[in-house]
């Protein structure tokens, strides 16, 4: 196939003062073997030598910026007001994708018309990269409790329709940005879930989401604030009730122990492993 008979991805990577893990990001996305990638890298004004490391690698690169900005939400916006793509992902400057993610997601987001997002699991690692935690999702219902279905964001890939439809990322929220965008998303289309690790999430002190979201100190006061207002605005009766989503998240893991051991599970990972690794 030449390239132009693939559909071309662009993924973004927001960036700030990252230096330590910015050169192994931009590596997950460039070794990915897709041939027709767009990568776009923001950065918000750095002065650790993240410029140097973004320079190594701009010849292949479609487009990169180094300036002030306000904030992680805008730096995304800024970028895929550049792409040119027709599947968009962005990938956090401390995060990673996994090997064959590009190809697994397009592959069922051809195969899945109706489905303009489709999401992996997840592997969390630490400052080292090793691999200390894992994430996997049951299928998605829609009809699932809004705020209780954990979508990995790094390993999220979704149409560029659907990214315009909905005006993209909302940059007076600073941490709960994807939620925000996954529910908006929900009112035009449906999710499917690819049972294979997509993305990779560092978990580090200096990490937004665990200083801010909770794993060292519990929410700051933004955060707070955010994820409380998300709650009103999407949340329902299930949603409200700490029992009831200590219940859900339990049922979550009974239907992901069930659907692990079903053929139909089995054949996806297949499936996706021989779409990811073995069709060139």
């Amino acid at each position: 196939m030449n390239t132009q008979d693939y559909p071309k991805v662009t993924i973004v990577t927001p960036s700030y003062n990252q230096g330590d893990f910015l050169e192994e990001t931009i590596l997950s996305v460039l070794n990915q073997d897709y041939p027709n990638l767009e990568y776009i890298v923001v950065d918000g004004g750095s002065n650790d030598g993240s410029i140097e490391i973004i320079k190594k690698y701009e010849d292949r690169l479609a487009w990169w910026v180094s300036e002030p900005d306000n904030g992680q939400s805008d730096a995304i916006n800024k970028g895929f007001s550049k792409a040119t793509g027709e599947i968009f992902n962005w990938v956090n400057s401390d995060d990673l994708l996994c090997p064959g993610s590009i190809r697994m997601a397009v592959h069922f987001l051809q195969k899945y018309p109706d489905c303009e997002l489709v999401f992996g699991d997840r592997l969390i690692i630490d400052e080292g990269s090793t691999v200390i935690e894992t994430y996997e999702a049951p299928s998605y219902w829609r009809s699932f409790p809004p705020l209780l279905t954990k979508l990995p964001q790094e390993a999220a890939f979704f149409s560029a329709n659907l990214w315009k439809k909905t005006g993209g990322l909302d940059t007076s929220l600073h941490y709960v940005m994807d939620t925000d965008l996954w529910y908006r998303f929900l009112e035009h289309t449906h999710f499917f879930h690819i049972p294979m690790y997509l993305g990779m999430y560092r978990k580090h002190l200096k990490s937004k989401s665990v200083y801010g979201m909770g794993s060292t100190q519990g929410l700051n006061e933004t955060a707070k604030h955010e994820f409380e207002a998300r709650q009103k605005k999407y949340g329902n009766f299930f949603s409200s009730r700490p029992s009831l989503i200590k219940m859900m998240g339990f049922l979550s893991m009974i239907r992901l122990a069930y659907e692990k051991n079903r053929r139909f599970r089995r054949l996806l990972k297949e499936e996706a492993y021989h779409y990811g690794f073995e069709v060139k």
